[in-house]
């Protein structure tokens, strides 16, 4: 991240052995733009690797009234306490990130959300 590039991360279903993994090996994981890792699951989204990541927004892709629970409370909360605008699918529908290598728009159903 840096030099007015934009960065994307979408680390799929990897929880806190896999991440912190990466954050111990020095990975390239900072981004202006996250997938939340499983979901919002209380077995992902480390404080370290959010730190590490630090991203502008992060999007919870979860279904309404999912039978898990997710994205649990603390993990929202971890988020938020970094200043990252966290969307979620099942309160924002559809979240679209744009981008032209340079700056960043991600819209929602309902909203725009500028860099």
């Amino acid at each position: 991240m840096g030099d007015g590039v934009v960065n994307f991360l979408l680390p799929g279903d990897i929880e806190k052995k896999v991440e912190n993994e990466l954050v111990a090996e020095d990975a390239p994981l900072k981004a202006d733009f996250l997938k939340v890792p499983h979901h919002g699951s209380k077995t992902s989204s480390t404080d370290a690797f959010v730190a590490a990541v630090a991203p502008k927004f992060a999007v919870v892709s979860v279904g309404e009234g999912n039978q898990f629970g997710h994205p649990v409370a603390s993990v929202v909360e971890r988020y938020a306490a970094a200043g990252v605008r966290c969307l979620r699918t099942d309160r924002d529908g559809e979240v679209t990130a744009l981008t032209d290598g340079q700056t960043l728009t991600v819209q929602t159903f309902a909203e725009e959300h500028p860099r």
